[in-house]
């Protein structure tokens, strides 16, 4: 239709009427073309028309007759009005307001005047975007954090406020949002506070370096597993997606794109048109994260969807995006607005989990690593820049990691000269202590001190409980020799020390540091008191080497196990501890890992357990090994049969037989078990006495690599699965856990003489 004539093929009765509208009649047949230009259906065009007649009923109450009166201020009258009132009216209000800005009917609203905290924003982003060279998104999150922060000091009505900054506001502040907040949104709100407060420093305004006394919140690396669909699972997805209309076609090809490539979806919706080389079947890639350009291959099924798409699903449109939206007015896509996954398994109730469009990036790169690629390979495809990046998808590898996990050892009959379990105990080797009742409250001088750094650390997302029972300790050793009295000096720490010599060295370090953070936190507004120093403290001792146990040995102590009584709480207490120990064994867990594994942390299906919020708050997938897995799901046949709990929620190393009383064991309880069943199969050391139950750990460690040395694998290439097995960034912390036995010297010699003495012997060196 011609674009002259719109107004009237839409409206052929009424278009006089509309013409004739009072203030802005002039301006109905431009604003029909307008929306016409803009993708907007002839029905979409009619309806915002028909909503122009109570528009001008409203201005004409508040005598808006002519089109002069009409300014940007009337406009956002109106559209407050009608917004809730009749949504419709108030729609046609925004297109009406887009266009006449547009078009430069009537002029921008004059500037009003910015607030104390606008004009502070203003200030501070430009130091940001020109100083910093942040970026606008990161710009614009620093300024939504400011905000809050400078609404929680009232800045508009004390201007003063950040010139007479206490450090005392700065912590309720950041106790209020810790409230709504968690530690990882509050590492971006300490960030944002602290470069704030650095500014305001080096300007002059702050008297003092606020920015140095902040804490800021613990985040480690490798704190969530990464979310990837399984592969089978994205296929049945992409099939699903209905590609006889165009918003199905347009979502295949990007989840395509992001399966196929890997790619982020901020990078999929910001590809354009010449993004793609047809003639040297290129896809050239601008990356969001690290900002360079990744020239991938356009292989021959992906220039088909494209072309498909192309064809049949994209807007007729002068815009150079690829993606865009299909509902007026059409434009961009914005990252934060896709959801094709969740709406897509929405649509054809699919069995699947609706996770995020990032995990098929996951998937992909989780596909590619059981294809036998290699990290470095998948990190060059995914535009990496560092192959530790890469590597947290081998915590995803099951299949390559289930190849870490040891067998159950084989059964074995227990000799008759060995001691009973239940009759074996080891000699106490410190008194029991009379049981106190525990302190509840500081009564020092220091008391209301120690109750904010509690307080202050408990808001950065520590747990800080272990410190808040030693500080109590020392409050009340205080309260006892000083009363009130708010200073510490030399003489009267070192009287504390010495309450302390019946606790190892490595404790005694331990609660000795404790107190001198706290009195480092107290200087910050007490002046500079009494600080113990560093060196005077106990000298860390070395690490007491493992009691390593061997296969044959751990099968003599499941063995044993065997041999203990029901009690009265668990009466398959014989099997709820072998198979403690054999997850210890066989899978490398820590203590505590253990006894915090529920039921429904057990996949029978995949075969794996899922550790969670372990050791610095890290979660990881720990697949079984076939005997292991057949042993457990013996162990809950043996609970069904006995009734026990079987609750999703219930501990797998646990008591008793109602849901009410689903306590796992302690770990002193443990620990007690396994002394003695070491003692009866008799795995002791040299001087008598058993293994600690963590030297399990650098059992498996150990028994891992002579089995891959017995198999002629390359361990070199194993290392990085047996760190992600045992939950480490890297293998740098495994480090610790490998020792050199005679055994595997021995295995690591014989692989270095089948790989390399002919090449020697080729030289005359042999």
């Amino acid at each position: 239709m011609k674009t002259s004539s719109l107004l009237i093929q839409l409206c052929p009765r009424s278009h006089a009427s509309r013409r004739g509208l009072s203030a802005i009649g002039a301006l109905v047949e431009d604003f029909t073309s307008w929306l016409h230009t803009r993708n907007y259906t002839p029905g979409s065009i009619l309806r915002n028309l028909r909503a122009l007649a109570p528009l001008v009923r409203w201005w004409r109450r508040r005598r808006v007759d002519e089109l002069h009166q009409v300014t940007v201020d009337e406009l956002a009258n109106a559209h407050e009005y009608f917004f809730r009132r009749q949504p419709v009216v108030g729609q046609a209000v925004r297109l009406l307001r887009f266009f006449m800005l547009e078009c430069q009917i009537v002029p921008a609203s004059k500037p009003r005047r910015l607030s104390a905290s606008e004009m502070e924003w203003g200030r501070f982003a430009a130091h940001l975007r020109q100083v910093r060279g942040l970026s606008e998104n990161t710009t614009i999150g620093h300024l939504g954090r400011l905000r809050r922060f400078l609404t929680f000091l009232r800045f508009d009505q004390r201007p003063q406020a950040i010139a007479k900054l206490r450090r005392e506001e700065i912590e309720s502040f950041l106790r209020q949002v810790a409230l709504t907040n968690n530690r990882h949104s509050m590492q971006h709100v300490v960030a944002t506070l602290r470069s704030f407060l650095r500014w305001q420093y080096v300007q002059g305004v702050l008297d003092r370096p606020l920015h140095l006394q902040m804490d800021t919140p613990r985040v480690y690396q490798l704190e969530h597993l990464p979310q990837a669909m399984p592969w089978d699972q994205v296929r049945t997805l992409l099939r699903s997606i209905d590609r006889s209309k165009p918003d199905g076609l347009r979502d295949f090809t990007m989840l395509y794109l992001v399966a196929a490539y890997g790619l982020r979806v901020g990078e999929v919706v910001r590809l354009r048109l010449e993004d793609i080389d047809w003639r040297n079947a290129t896809l050239r890639v601008g990356q969001t994260k690290t900002r360079q350009v990744l020239q991938l291959p356009l292989t021959d099924q992906a220039g088909d969807i494209l072309q498909r798409y192309l064809r049949q699903g994209r807007p007729q449109t002068e815009r150079r995006e690829l993606f865009l939206r299909l509902r007026a007015p059409i434009g961009p896509l914005n990252p934060a607005s896709v959801h094709a996954i969740k709406r897509w398994i929405r649509r054809r109730d699919l069995k699947i989990k609706p996770v995020g469009n990032h995990s098929l990036r996951h998937a992909f790169a989780v596909h590619l690593l059981r294809q036998g690629v290699s990290i470095k390979a998948i990190g060059g495809a995914m535009g990496h820049g560092d192959v530790r990046s890469t590597a947290i998808y081998l915590r995803l590898a099951i299949d390559d990691l289930r190849a870490v996990g040891l067998p159950v050892p084989d059964a074995m009959e227990i000799p008759v000269c060995l001691k009973s379990p239940k009759h074996y105990s080891f000699p106490i080797i410190r008194p029991a202590r009379a049981r106190q009742s525990p302190l509840v409250r500081f009564r020092s001088g220091f008391g209301a001190s120690m109750q904010r750094y509690i307080s202050i650390k408990q808001a950065m997302g520590r747990h800080y409980a272990s410190e808040k029972t030693v500080l109590l300790k020392w409050d009340a050793w205080l309260y006892r020799f000083q009363g009130r009295d708010d200073t510490v000096a030399s003489k009267s720490f070192q009287r504390w020390i010495e309450t302390l010599t019946h606790l190892r060295p490595a404790v005694r370090r331990a609660r000795m540091r404790i107190v001198r953070n706290f009195l480092l936190f107290h200087t910050r507004d007490h002046g500079v008191g009494f600080i113990p120093d560093v060196a005077s403290f106990p000298k860390k001792s070395p690490a007491k080497p493992p009691r390593l146990v061997s296969e044959a040995e751990m099968s003599r102590v499941l063995a044993t196990a065997r041999q203990l009584t029901p009690a009265i709480d668990n009466p398959i207490r014989a099997q709820t501890m072998r198979i403690a120990f054999i997850l210890s064994f066989c899978c490398g867990l820590r203590r505590g890992e253990l006894l915090r594994i529920r039921l429904e942390h057990f996949d029978a299906k995949q075969k794996l357990l899922r550790i969670e919020g372990t050791k610095f708050h890290k979660s990881r997938l720990v697949p079984l090994h076939e005997s292991v897995t057949d042993e457990l799901k013996d162990y809950l046949e043996q609970r069904r049969r006995k009734r026990l709990p079987l609750e999703l929620n219930s501990f797998l190393i646990g008591t008793g037989r109602h849901p009410e009383s689903q306590s796992a064991y302690t770990s002193c309880r443990l620990n007690q078990v396994w002394r003695q069943l070491c003692g009866a199969a008799g795995v002791l050391d040299e001087k008598g006495r058993p293994p600690r139950l963590h030297d399990l750990r650098h059992s498996f460690a150990v028994n891992a690599l002579s089995r891959w040395y017995a198999k002629g694998d390359d361990v070199q290439a194993k290392l990085p699965h047996l760190a992600t097995y045992l939950g480490h960034v890297n293998a740098t912390s495994t480090h610790y856990y490998l020792h050199l036995t005679p055994q595997l010297r021995e295995a690591a010699s014989q692989c270095f003489r089948s790989r390399f003495v002919h090449l020697l012997q080729k030289e005359g060196r042999v």
